[in-house]
C-alpha cells in the first residue's frame, strides 16, 4: 500500500458521461481508496465522438475507438490522471490516437463476458418467434445470431445501454442483445425479461467484461496505485483474446469473437469465431487448450486452425461486404 501523504495531488479520473461509464469508473475509484486510505479522486466527464454520434452504426464512422478517443486525449494533454475504459471498446488495430505514451496500469477482475437477450416476455434465443426481429449493432453478434436462426432479422441498434434495454421493454423489437456485464453494473438485470446466452451459441467480443485502467506511461506514481487493482488471470485471458484480433488484422468491420477462460487444474481454455460477410451467418470456429503457464501454445494453435480455415481471406470479403450492404439486410 502506497501511503496517501505521498501524493502530490487529488487523482484526475477520466471518464465517459453514460451513466454505466460513470459507474464503472466509481467503482474503480471506491476500489482504489480501499486499498490507499485517504486518497481523492475526482471525476471528469469527458463527451466522446462516440457518445455523440448515435444514428450511425460504429462501423460506419470509424469503430470502437470513438468511445476512448477523446479520453486518451485528456490524457496526453494531462487533463486526467487516470481514465477507465471497457476494455472491448479499446482498439487491437487500426488506433485513432497514438497511445505509446499510455499504459494499462491494471486489468481488474473480469465481470460476466457473456451477452444477454433481452425480451418482453423470457424467452432463449431458440424460442424467438420465427423471422423475429432481434436489435444488436454488432457484427461479431449479429453471424453468430443468424447461425443459429437464419430466419431471424437482425437490425442495427446504437445508444446508451438504458436506451436499449428501453428498446426492448416497448417492443420495439422481438428482443435486443447486449453485453450482460454491462447490465449487471448498472444494476439493471431482470431475470424476468434477460436470458444470458451461453458462450457455445455467442462468443463474446475480445476483452467483453473487462475493465482497462489507463495512465502515462511516465506518470510513477499513478501506474503504482492503479496496478494493485490489475488481476493477473484476467490480464493473461484478455490479452490473449486481443491477440487473436492483432494475428488477423481485425478491425471494426471485422466479425470476431475471442474468449478465453480458465478452467479446473490452471488449463486455459481459448476460442475464436470469425463471420462471413457483411455479418453473414457463415462462421468459423477454433479452439485450444493449454497449461497456463503455457497459454502462448493455445494462441498459436487457434491462429494455426484459423488460417487453415482461411479466417484471413473470409475477414477481407466481410469488410468489403459491409460497405456495400446495409446492417439490417436479412440472411435466409
Amino acid at each position: 500500500m502506497i501511503a496517501t501523504t505521498a501524493l502530490r495531488r487529488t487523482l484526475r479520473f477520466g471518464t465517459r458521461g453514460s451513466v454505466l461509464a460513470r459507474m464503472q469508473s466509481r467503482w474503480v475509484a471506491a476500489q482504489l481508496q480501499r486499498r490507499h486510505p485517504g486518497l481523492k479522486v475526482q471525476l471528469v466527464v469527458c463527451r466522446t465522438t462516440g457518445d455523440r454520434v448515435v444514428d450511425r452504426p460504429l462501423h460506419d464512422i470509424g469503430g470502437k475507438g470513438l468511445f476512448t478517443k477523446e479520453l486518451e486525449e485528456a490524457l496526453l494533454d494531462e487533463r486526467v490522471d487516470l481514465v477507465v475504459h471497457s476494455m472491448k471498446d479499446l482498439p487491437v488495430t487500426m488506433p485513432l490516437v497514438d497511445a505509446s505514451a499510455l499504459t494499462i496500469a491494471a486489468i481488474p477482475w473480469r465481470a460476466d463476458a457473456r451477452d444477454v437477450l433481452v425480451s418482453r416476455d423470457p424467452q432463449t434465443l431458440r424460442q424467438l418467434r420465427e423471422g423475429a426481429v432481434v436489435a444488436t449493432g454488432s457484427l461479431r453478434r449479429r453471424c453468430q445470431l443468424l447461425h443459429i436462426r437464419p430466419d431471424l432479422t437482425v437490425h442495427p441498434l446504437r445508444g446508451n445501454i438504458d436506451t436499449r434495454l428501453a428498446h426492448a421493454v416497448r417492443g420495439t423489437y422481438d428482443a435486443v442483445v447486449l453485453a450482460v456485464a454491462g447490465v449487471l453494473r448498472a444494476n439493471l438485470f431482470n431475470p424476468e425479461t434477460m436470458w444470458v446466452i451461453p458462450t457455445d451459441d455467442l462468443l463474446p467480443a475480445a476483452g467483453q467484461g473487462a475493465l482497462a485502467v489507463q495512465c502515462r506511461a511516465d506518470d510513477v506514481e499513478t501506474y503504482r496505485l492503479a496496478a494493485v487493482l490489475n488481476d493477473a488471470r484476467t490480464r493473461t485471458c484478455v490479452e490473449l483474446e486481443r491477440a487473436i484480433v492483432h494475428e488477423l488484422d481485425g478491425d471494426c468491420r471485422s466479425p470476431i469473437a475471442a474468449y478465453a477462460e480458465i478452467e479446473k487444474d490452471d488449463v486455459l481454455r481459448l476460442r475464436a469465431v470469425v463471420g462471413g460477410r457483411g455479418g453473414a451467418p457463415h462462421v468459423i470456429r477454433a479452439q485450444a487448450r493449454a497449461p497456463m503457464a503455457s497459454a502462448e501454445d493455445a494462441l498459436a494453435a487457434v491462429m494455426c486452425s484459423l488460417n487453415k480455415q482461411h479466417a484471413h481471406e473470409l475477414l477481407a470479403a466481410a469488410a468489403a461486404a459491409t460497405t456495400s450492404r446495409p446492417l439490417t439486410r436479412s440472411v435466409r
